[in-house]
């Protein structure tokens, strides 16, 4: 028996999705043989490549893993068990189009709201002393094989939305069978409307999300909301993204939250004693020009700081980035730093954050002393300002 078909022998396969491939199945054979009688066979070669295909979509579409475990009183050398290991995520709800939007390769997600409104409220029909206030500011939870979903969040409240319906306060914590077209909001309980009640907002909570797997395993997640002026911004392949703007950005004007996952793998400044990011050359795409990082000016010989713990993977001059070098931080992570007067790094060497690794300068096609920073995922070019914790935001300007 080779490798492959061992792997299949140890698959465990969970009672709700066996059950589910195994009645297709008969019922396929039924519709195919007609009124013939079936005969008595062995449904398990049939059942286990139906589950292999239904875990390899799962598998393509990112919610299921495959990983080994080690089986109880195993000699070294044998074959793996191999579970199913759930995720599920948070996707941005449009309360006014029913759109979605995923979070970042950061983990951050945006919540955004219209424009001009402070909390972008609608009200129940009702007194807001007597309901409270539902705000856009929506979610939907998306994943495979979730049974039970569990919410709590540390100020104000949460509501559910069905596909149909009025919107149902959940109060601060809430646990209920998972529905995938439900959506759940931002929640101002009556009593902040009331005389002398304490006004309500989001900015600093934490919201705390959990999923209950088929198999009984869960997985939590849990994000910090910080209230943010948003900005849209377009990247290579014309997709437009929402992330957190600059103060002194002119176009960071639709309000909304930021939910930062509480373990999401937050940068280091990189330049010394400098906060200020070049608001005429922002990321994205502009006029079909692409910038894929921002440009942080300081003066010549200014310190270049590693973001984060890495190796140096590559060095060297370019025409248009000048003199550079590439952090890899592990995990499809990278980090370019280009323009630079000097550097003082040589690739395979580790850095920690915080380290010197070059000057600010001016070589290339640079306009003026300056660092252009980049942030990669797995290759694809993402927002940097997404990367720093709202902390380090908020003493950002774009100039």
């Amino acid at each position: 028996m080779n490798n492959y078909c061992k792997l299949m022998e140890e698959i465990s396969v969970p009672e709700e999705l066996e059950t589910k491939v195994l009645c297709a199945a008969r019922r396929q054979r039924v519709e195919q043989a007609g009124p013939k009688r079936l005969a008595k066979r062995n449904w398990k070669p049939i059942l286990r490549g139906a589950v292999c295909a239904a875990c390899a979509l799962a598998l393509v579409l990112g919610t299921v893993h495959l990983r080994p475990v080690e089986k109880s009183g195993e000699q070294p050398g044998g074959s793996p068990v191999i579970t199913l290991d759930y995720a599920f995520g948070l996707t941005a709800y449009a309360a006014d189009t029913g759109e979605t939007v995923r979070p970042n390769a950061n983990g951050g997600l945006v919540l955004a709201a219209s424009k001009n409104t402070e909390f972008a409220c609608t009200v129940l029909d009702q007194e807001t002393a007597e309901h409270g206030k539902f705000t856009n500011y929506r979610f939907q939870i998306s994943g495979d094989g979730i049974r039970m979903v569990k919410l709590s969040i540390d100020r104000g409240g949460l509501y559910r939305r069905g596909a149909e319906g009025a919107p149902e306060p959940l109060g601060n914590s809430a646990t209920e069978p998972y529905d995938p077209a439900v959506s759940y909001g931002l929640w101002m309980p009556p009593e902040a409307f009331r005389p002398g009640g304490e006004k309500v907002d989001f900015d600093g909570v934490e919201l705390q999300v959990t999923a209950v797997f088929a198999d009984g395993t869960e997985r939590t997640e849990r994000y910090l909301l910080t209230q943010e002026k948003l900005r849209a911004f377009q990247s290579e392949d014309g997709t437009v993204m929402l992330a957190p703007g600059l103060a002194g950005d002119e176009q960071a004007d639709i309000p909304g939250l930021y939910a930062a996952r509480m373990e999401s793998r937050w940068l280091q400044w990189p330049v010394q004693d400098s906060w200020t990011v070049w608001k005429g050359n922002p990321y994205g795409t502009i006029n079909g020009k692409t910038h894929n990082g921002i440009d942080i000016p300081a003066d010549q010989g200014t310190v270049i700081l590693a973001a984060a713990d890495g190796t140096v993977t590559e060095t060297g001059f370019d025409s248009a980035k000048g003199n550079y070098l590439i952090l890899d931080h592990g995990d499809g992570l990278t980090t370019l730093y280009a323009h630079c007067r000097n550097v003082d790094v040589k690739e395979g060497d580790t850095v920690k954050a915080g380290e010197m690794i070059a000057a600010v300068g001016s070589t290339g096609m640079s306009t003026g002393p300056h660092l252009h920073f980049e942030v990669r995922q797995d290759g694809e070019a993402q927002n940097p300002v997404a990367y720093f914790d709202s902390n380090i935001r908020d003493t950002l300007r774009a100039e």
